[in-house]
């Protein structure tokens, strides 16, 4: 499953995972600042799905690694 994966260099990945990082904070910090339960159900939700996401990332990397 490619996902706009460049598998000869892996930078995708390493571009895609910093977003994905930069958005999980992003969740905890609308979170953190949140007046309402929405928001803070939404941030929390987008740092979940931020983690999830990398660790898929990671998975993959390592589930095409050459032998």
């Amino acid at each position: 499953m490619e996902i706009g994966m460049n598998n000869q260099h892996g930078i995708g990945s390493w571009v895609l995972g910093g977003v994905m990082g930069i958005m999980a904070l992003l969740g905890l910090i609308l979170a953190a600042y949140a007046q309402e339960r929405t928001f803070y159900t939404i941030g929390l939700a987008l740092f979940v799905f931020s983690c999830g996401f990398i660790f898929f990332l990671i998975k993959h990397a390592f589930d095409n690694r050459k032998k």
